[in-house]
């Protein structure tokens, strides 16, 4: 059972990683499986978290990537679990660092934060941009919806 960290003083992942918490309770309550596979980290998904918080990631870039996992999940047909949530959460969290910071955080802060190898991230990267057929720009109206999905949660 995933027990979400409390990350007070950062609004928007303590959000974030309740709505995962919530996510993994109806997944593993509906017995649902995924048919896509992703690199698994030997790292569980709440130390990926907290390594997370440790980056000191705005929150923009925290609800971005949220709205990227929300895209990669609904055009895959795959719901988050423990096993997957690493590898989603991190590749999106790369894509919306490079979009939202002119000098985003080197792949190896990444790779020490998710367990995950250097390789695997880049080619999960390179998954999800193919996915999103490379269309990243996001309008405001959808970036303040899922700021209000965030910040109401």
């Amino acid at each position: 059972m995933f027990t979400p960290p409390n990350f007070a003083a950062h609004s928007a992942l303590n959000k974030i990683s309740k709505i995962m918490a919530r996510i993994f309770q109806l997944q593993e309550k509906l017995k649902i499986e995924n048919t896509v596979e992703f690199p698994k980290s030997n790292q569980k998904i709440s130390k990926t978290l907290k390594n997370i918080y440790l980056m000191n990631l705005e929150d923009e870039t925290i609800i971005l990537a949220f709205y990227f996992v929300d895209q990669i999940t609904k055009k895959l047909r795959i719901f988050l679990n423990l096993e997957n949530s690493t590898g989603i959460l991190i590749g999106a969290i790369i894509i919306a660092d490079k979009i939202l910071n002119d000098y985003p955080r080197n792949i190896d802060k990444y790779q020490l934060a998710s367990g995950l190898k250097k390789q695997q991230l880049i080619e999960i990267e390179k998954y999800f941009l193919e996915i999103l057929d490379y269309n990243l720009y996001v309008t405001e109206e959808n970036f303040e919806k899922y700021q209000k999905r965030v910040q109401e949660y």
